[in-house]
């Protein structure tokens, strides 16, 4: 059984049923629709080998650094080990790269990496990867069962052998399998400003945390820090790395100031996403914001470089005419989950975790591309694993969907949008890009009345609403202990880099406690 129907699901799905088992994906919305990877730029990184200078040792040295040098070594080998063959698994799959002139897939230079690694698909989207896979899944056999949000993980005590939910109608649907690959995505929506596809909520960390497992980096929230603000339309990502690094424009405060230039930020390499949300952040913070309510920063499209042919990147946002738009930080991704090993696995039988809902390979900062490249690559390798033991000695059970009655009588429907919009107030006011221990603290104890309030409910609502409150716990007690600045995790009160922190923050759940340790990096 595959939980969650993005790419690092899919690509799960396929491998275990090319090894031949019997393989159901469940997910909140249709596989490969409505989802972080279908909502993606479809670019992924992939280091290329031979006489180019690039290798998959410079593209881990690459992620180490990034991510303050407290990513998971094995985890980071694992993935730029096996990058390679993904990208002849998705041509075979008619994946649609973008291909230079000798019909190799091309390669672009984004923030943070040191060569030339990035590959994209021709309509720059992540459907062009997933429509594919999505069909490629199909035709092999994969069986679906969409519109279930899935709350617990089934367990004997032993092993993990299902998962248990309810339909979009509020009918209970309990799910049986040999093997469970939970792929559920990331927490960004219990942020108020988020770029990420509806429903991400952390609901596979928390669901981990009540089967004992631990989450490790949760203080590690990425924000984008060029998200589009123009009246009358929709949000959408001015993609900084293309429009500023590579063409040129301008960011600047409110006093036409240049934020790269004041922040140091001209090299770019450095211009990674937690460094010029910073930088954002701090002038917004500082009253130099634009806008109505000064919290955005100016994008001046003047000073680009062949600006008309980079504006093609974002035709319904940017009319020719609009030669300064208003931008800001929205969170984007958590580094992150569930503590994993090598291949997604989690310690317990019959569970893997892949993908954005398990955290280890990004430590403080992801840089781009990685993304669906640890989707890729660890989706293949919890795949193979999990269908292997699901076929195991013993025939240990073939996944089943079908109505449960185990998973509380309570009612469906309640209404707790209020509470869900309070949550998500505190994690933005108090939890985002820039943090002190009072915020924090405050922060910690407004989650704590929420929780309160919602003793004595038995809806799923509120069971949900639980879930995403015991998320938000995670990633504030792990902003607290850590008492510096890494990655994406910026201290107010400690900026720098402090010794003794370099490790990993593991936040485990006992009865309604929250207990947190610390984890050296060797």
């Amino acid at each position: 059984m595959v939980i969650g129907g993005g790419l690092a699901g899919i690509r799960a799905a396929v491998e275990s049923r090319r090894r031949g088992a019997s393989v159901l994906l469940v997910s909140q919305s249709p596989m490969g629709k409505a989802n972080n990877s279908a909502v993606s730029k479809g670019y992924f990184a992939v280091c290329r080998t031979g006489d180019y200078g690039d290798s998959p040792v410079r593209h881990l040295n690459d992620i180490l650094e990034a991510g303050g040098g407290i990513g998971e070594p094995e985890l980071v080998s694992e993935m730029v080990e096996g990058l390679e063959g993904e990208v002849a698994f998705l041509t075979e799959c008619g994946v649609p790269l973008v291909r230079g002139e000798d019909g190799s897939p091309a390669r672009t230079v984004v923030p943070g990496h040191s060569f030339p690694r990035v590959l994209g698909t021709r309509r720059g989207s992540g459907m062009d990867l997933l429509g594919p896979l999505a069909a490629k899944a199909l035709d092999m056999g994969v069986r679906t069962e969409d519109g279930v949000a899935l709350l617990s993980l089934l367990s004997d005590g032993e092993r993990i052998y299902g998962a248990g939910g309810f339909t979009r109608r509020g009918e209970p649907a309990l799910f049986r399998a040999g093997a469970v690959i939970l792929a559920s995505g990331g927490a960004g929506g219990i942020y108020r400003d988020t770029n990420n596809a509806p429903g991400t909520v952390g609901l596979g960390q928390a669901m981990a945390l009540e089967a004992g497992l631990s989450l490790r980096d949760m203080e590690f929230v990425q924000f984008y820090p060029t998200y589009l603000r123009m009246p009358g339309k929709p949000r959408a990502m001015f993609f900084y790395e293309t429009l500023v690094a590579v063409a040129g424009a301008t960011l600047r405060n409110r006093y036409g100031q240049d934020i790269r230039e004041l922040y140091g930020l001209e090299e770019g390499r450095l211009l990674t996403r937690d460094r010029l949300s910073r930088a954002i952040a701090s002038e917004i913070r500082a009253g130099r914001g634009v806008g109505p309510d000064g919290e955005a920063v100016a994008a001046d499209l003047t000073t680009m470089a062949g600006g008309d042919k980079f504006r093609r990147f974002l035709p319904r946002f940017i009319p020719s005419y609009a030669d300064r738009l208003e931008v800001a930080p929205v969170t984007h991704f958590t580094m992150g989950g569930v503590a994993v090993k090598s291949g997604g696995e989690t310690g317990i039988a019959g569970l893997w975790a892949i993908g954005e809902v398990s955290g280890g390979i990004h430590g403080a900062n992801r840089i781009g591309g990685n993304a669906l490249s640890e989707c890729l690559v660890l989706g293949r390798a919890a795949g193979a694993a999990a269908a292997e033991y699901s076929m195991g000695a013993g025939k240990r059970g073939v996944c089943q969907a079908g109505p449960g009655t185990d998973l509380g009588s309570g009612r469906y429907f309640e209404d707790l949008s209020w509470l869900e919009a309070k949550l998500k107030r505190v994690m933005t006011i108090h939890a985002g890009i820039l943090r002190d221990a009072a915020g924090l603290g405050e922060g910690l104890a407004e989650l704590n009345r929420l929780n309160e309030a919602l003793a004595g409910r038995e809806s799923l609502y509120a069971r949900r609403a639980g879930m995403m409150l015991d998320v938000a716990r995670a990633i504030c007690l792990s902003a607290l202990y850590r008492k510096e600045s890494r990655g994406s995790h910026h201290r107010l009160d400690h900026p720098g880099e402090r010794d003794g922190f370099q490790g990993s923050f593991m936040v485990k759940k006992s009865e309604r406690e929250f207990k947190v340790e610390f984890k050296q990096s060797f």
